[in-house]
Formats: structure tokens, sequence, C-alpha cells
């Protein structure tokens, strides 16, 4: 019986990459080398509000304290495109106005500058009140 002629036969060779093709797309689904706004603000708490991204480049030319602070977000159900609001501090001072975020989708071009949980400091440390027995045997709280 010769088997390459049998309709159901396909050389191994030919039918594994075809049959594993679409699984490194969907590796690219979960993991991308360039994240975009999206998915840098999605890795944030409050899924990025209130943190600063700033464009890659602008540090190397010349604009170090230049960033957008992100105060409203609306993603995608995917959550790798959307649309994002901010104010943008230019080389130190605060522009008026909330504006839509330009580029937000391009990949490759944004980093975290500070998250939004990074300038929150804790509550004072409270501690449990001592508690002392008295001549009857039951506990009583001391007053301080």
């Amino acid at each position: 019986v010769d088997l390459r002629r049998s309709p159901t036969f396909a050389p191994m060779a030919a039918g594994a990459k075809s049959q594993y093709a679409h699984m490194a797309n969907l590796a690219v689904d979960f993991v991308r080398r360039r994240p975009n706004l999206f998915e840098l603000a999605k890795m944030q708490p409050a899924y990025g509000v209130g943190s600063r991204f700033a464009r890659a480049r602008w540090e190397e030319r010349g604009a170090a304290d230049s960033f957008w602070t992100v105060t409203r977000m609306k993603p995608r159900p995917s959550g790798r495109s959307g649309t994002a609001w901010g104010f943008l501090t230019w080389k130190g001072s605060k522009k008026d106005g909330l504006v839509k975020i330009p580029s937000a989708q391009t990949p490759g071009i944004w980093k975290v500058l500070q998250s939004a949980g990074d300038g929150i400091q804790g509550g004072p440390t409270l501690e449990m009140p001592s508690v002392a027995t008295d001549s009857s045997g039951e506990d009583t709280e001391e007053k301080a």
C-alpha cells in the first residue's frame, strides 16, 4: 500500500508549519516588544490615570522635562487601542486645556515616567489598643 497516494495522507513537513502557523499570531496578541500607550497604561494602577508618559525621543531632543499626565482613558475591549486624554507639560511648563493625546496607538514611542501610585504616601501607623484585666477578671480597655 502506497500511503502517498492515499487521499488522507498529508506530508508531515508541509502540515507541521501550517498546523501551528496561527499560534504565532496568538503570541503577538499577548506580548509585544514595543508597546503603545494603552499597553503601558494597562500595567499601571487605575489603567494609567494620573501617570506620566513621555515620548521616548523627547529626552534625546532636548525636552527632558516634557510629558503627558493622563487624566482619562477610554480603551477598546482589546486593551490595545482607544482614546486617551491628558495635560501636556512641555519643557517644565504646563499647557492649558485637556487634550486628546496624539499618537497614543503608535507602538514603541512611549515610556512611563511616573506611575499613578508612586507619589502616594501611606497613612499613619495604627496600633491596637492595649487591653488590661481588672480585679473582677473582665477585660477593660485602658484610656490614654
